[in-house]
């Protein structure tokens, strides 16, 4: 019998550069993975789905709603800055302190982020597909100055 465990990474981006790279499994820690490093901050993802044809539905990220998180996911939705979610699955009795070279990835979720809300003490932000569920030729994604440019006044 093994014991399995998952651990959840968030990367946000915009071409190469990465604006937001999150971890939830090693506490405390920032870790090595994919030569990029990722911190510690505590999410939950919901919504995966077992099947590759998720048909446009969304996925959900849910932290605390801490004034850099605020700020970083509010610049991602303002952007439409692209959101990878992978999820990777793996034998916890082998060590927990850094991740392992035989953990499997489980889930692979790329688009973005399409609404932030929450209370207080918490933030629940949408992440929906870039590509359009109807066709690929028309991805919905919001014109924004980072995309098209600035427009000319007169």
């Amino acid at each position: 019998m093994s014991n399995r465990a998952q651990a959840q990474y968030l990367r946000v981006y915009e071409s190469s550069t990465d604006k937001l790279l999150w971890q939830s499994y090693y506490i405390n820690s920032t870790i090595s993975l994919n030569s990029k490093s990722w911190s510690y901050f505590p999410f939950t993802a919901d919504g995966l789905m077992s099947s590759s044809a998720s048909g446009g539905n969304t996925v959900s990220i849910n932290c605390p709603a801490t004034t850099a998180a605020i700020s970083a996911l509010t610049e991602s939705l303002n952007n439409q800055y692209l959101v990878e979610l992978k999820v990777y699955e793996f034998d916890s009795r082998l060590g927990n302190s850094v991740p392992q070279t035989s953990q499997s990835l489980i889930v692979n979720f790329l688009g973005v982020i399409t609404s932030i809300n929450g209370s207080f003490e918490t933030l629940n932000v949408n992440l929906g597909s870039s590509l359009s569920p109807v066709g690929a030729s028309a991805p919905p994604r919001k014109f924004t100055t980072d995309l098209i440019g600035v427009p000319i006044r007169l």
